[in-house]
């Protein structure tokens, strides 16, 4: 029924995506800002775009015409926002299936643990935390601002499909590792390229709330894990069915994100300003005048980083400015951290074990408390 819920979906966000069509990613010249909005205004100049009319370019009734442009972009910023579930799933399911007969079996754990069986455990999960913590430091210079988004986000979709079919045929605790690795990756990619392309593509009236979109899939995904894993708790190979989930998400999301197309703020930033018009003007459903309005505004925030340049890591700590808003942001997640979330999320299943507490409500209340919690916070 899970993996019922998981395709249906994907199939439905992406037929409400269907008149999202990707643009052909011909490189071009970088044209003057004047050049590009000829080029843009001579292809639209069949339809006379109003924005105080009762019409606008598309015939249509400029109320409908918003409703219709804001559901076309929430239904693309949703389904990006799926990549919210990687996160949360492979960080959370892990949780319940060290309690799995069928899994200690496999690996040769004893009724009772002992020290090689935590040491085991730490690995398994720390193994995401180093891949993701890798991916998301270096993937934002060398992949996000270099390659784009969308390039991004499938990239790290399939390592997430990849590290989930490692995961889902391990027999060992070493492969198993790797591949919780190789899904740390692609978690730190999509944790990276996700929240941006949601920013760049949304209007500023929901920007917000769909970038809360995607931090509240994480929350939800584990309690998601939770139940599927209640589910197949006893089943043998259920462990796998739990971890193959993985693979499921990550190839759907892949082939999805293979009918999209790319920011318009990162086609400006590396010169192909037609495209960036033309793929603002179909967020914004023909609206001419509204997309030449956006796009000037993006044009001109690049314009302003480019002449402020690039902070060095010295400045970082040297500029009371960075440095009091670096300090913040990782005093914040130091004491998230703290609170013991985390250990929670991750080792919960065992905790209960070791209480002798079981049964549906010890399953989901931790996950399901944590999502509530979330959902109020973001």
């Amino acid at each position: 029924a899970f993996l019922q819920r998981v395709v249906s979906c994907e199939l439905g966000v992406l037929a409400g995506m269907a008149e999202v069509v990707r643009e052909p990613a011909a490189t071009v010249a970088r044209p003057s800002p004047e050049a590009a909005e000829a080029e843009f205004r001579s292809e639209g100049s069949q339809a006379s775009a109003t924005c105080d009319g009762s019409e606008n370019s598309t015939g249509q009734p400029q109320e409908a015409l918003e409703e219709r442009m804001g559901w076309r972009v929430v239904l693309l910023c949703v389904f990006v926002a799926n990549t919210g579930f990687f996160h949360g799933y492979d960080n959370g399911v892990v949780s319940d299936v060290f309690t799995m007969p069928s899994f200690r079996e496999m690996m040769l754990w004893p009724a009772v643990d002992d020290a090689k069986v935590a040491f085991e455990k730490g690995l398994t999960v720390n193994g995401f935390n180093v891949g993701a913590a890798i991916s998301a430091v270096l993937c934002g210079h060398y992949l996000v601002d270099r390659y784009g988004r969308r390039p991004a986000l499938i990239v790290g979709s399939v390592l997430f499909a990849a590290g989930g079919v490692v995961q889902t045929v391990a027999g060992a605790a070493v492969t198993l590792i790797i591949g919780r690795f190789i899904a740390g990756m692609g978690v730190g990619i999509t944790s990276c390229a996700g929240p941006a392309y949601i920013a760049e593509v949304a209007p500023p009236s929901i920007r917000g709330a769909m970038v809360g979109v995607y931090q509240s899939n994480i929350c939800l995904a584990i309690v998601a894990a939770s139940l599927l894993n209640y589910g197949v708790h006893s089943t043998r190979g259920g462990w796998r069915i739990s971890l193959a989930v993985q693979v499921v998400m990550g190839v759907l999301t892949a082939a999805g994100l293979l009918f999209i197309g790319e920011t318009p703020r990162f086609l400006e930033s590396v010169g192909r300003s037609g495209e960036a018009l033309k793929t603002l003007r179909s967020l914004r459903c023909g609206d001419e005048a509204l997309a030449a309005e956006e796009l000037a505004r993006v044009r001109a925030e690049l314009e302003e980083e480019r002449r402020a340049g690039s902070a060095t890591w010295g400045e970082v700590f040297s500029n009371p400015h960075f440095r009091n808003v670096v300090i913040l942001g990782c005093t914040v997640q130091f004491f998230q951290i703290m609170t013991g979330i985390n250990a929670m999320v991750s080792f919960g299943g065992t905790l209960f074990q070791t209480l002798g507490v079981t049964g549906l409500a010890s399953a989901l209340t931790p996950s399901f408390a944590f999502f509530i919690g979330n959902a109020i916070g973001s």
